[in-house]
């Protein structure tokens, strides 16, 4: 397996954005917070699978996607866990840095344990600080970077109706301050969310269109920025929200970790979010 997803705290974050899976739900999953033992045992399972020649297959553990994964309160244990086995985190936060995660030595250690540290622009929209907090870790992995290898930052931008006009003041500041990459994703609006969040939020193909006309057309190539995500997947009837086949998935070796332990193979909002469900 290639990489690992925790949900290590679904339920728990200190944003309320409305676009969050959990706030279109209306309800929580009601789990709880993953016990240090179960993300244990699936960090470790995995982490014992080796190819052919006896490399390790595990490349990355990624703490929760839903909720603020530094507010899961084994965090601390889950990366020294993952610093002992020498397997880096992918996190994604809402760039809040709640509690000591603000402190420039704690910014460090997760710079120093992390492959990638993602902050969601989303939170840009519920917390004052966020542009600053943003800033503060790119000056934090700019004086590491002097002397060590450390984690990319990048931000997760999930393109809705609101902030399209948004894109070249954020792909500007982005290259400004010197952010590595921007995952630019397409808004995902459950069957489950309301028709007034629907038609809030949601854009239509006409829209995603010309945005990546946009990309194509070079106005952004000069910046040094690296432009990914799912703004980019081939559109296709036959393709799910998160862009690909289910004979083909692009994350089929890819496991998501659930609370309890269950495990799931299928990152499709829908299909684990949706339906009612």
């Amino acid at each position: 397996m290639r990489r690992v997803t925790l949900l290590t705290n679904p339920d728990v974050c200190n944003l309320h954005c409305p676009l969050c899976f959990l706030n279109q739900r209306a309800f929580a999953f009601g789990l709880g917070e993953m016990p240090f033992e179960v993300a244990r045992a699936a960090i470790e399972k995995y982490a014992a699978e080796r190819d052919a020649s006896g490399k390790r297959l595990l490349q990355e553990v990624i703490p929760s996607t839903m909720g603020e994964p530094l507010l899961y309160s084994h965090f601390d244990e889950l990366l020294e866990l993952c610093r002992a086995l020498k397997i880096p985190l992918n996190l994604t936060t809402n760039g809040t840095f709640p509690g000591k995660w603000g402190r420039d030595a704690v910014m460090e250690l997760l710079l120093r344990s992390c492959s990638d540290i993602k902050v969601s622009y989303l939170a840009s929209e519920q917390f004052d600080g966020w542009k600053a907090n943003v800033e503060k870790l790119v000056q934090v992995r700019d004086k590491l970077r002097e002397n060590a290898r450390c984690a990319t930052v990048s931000l997760q931008v999930t393109l809705h109706k609101k902030n399209l006009q948004d894109v070249p003041e954020i792909v500007s500041w982005a290259s400004a301050i010197g952010i590595d990459r921007i995952k630019w994703n397409k808004v995902v609006v459950l069957s489950v969310s309301s028709q007034e969040l629907r038609e809030m939020y949601a854009l239509d193909d006409a829209q995603l269109e010309s945005l990546r006309n946009e990309f194509r057309s070079g106005v952004y190539s000069a910046l040094s920025v690296k432009h990914e995500g799912s703004l980019f997947f081939s559109d296709s009837v036959d393709l799910c929200a998160v862009g690909g086949k289910c004979e083909s998935c692009p994350f089929a070796d890819e496991v998501w970790v659930w609370p309890d332990g269950h495990e799931d193979h299928c990152p499709n909002p829908e299909k684990r979010f949706g339906c009612g469900e």
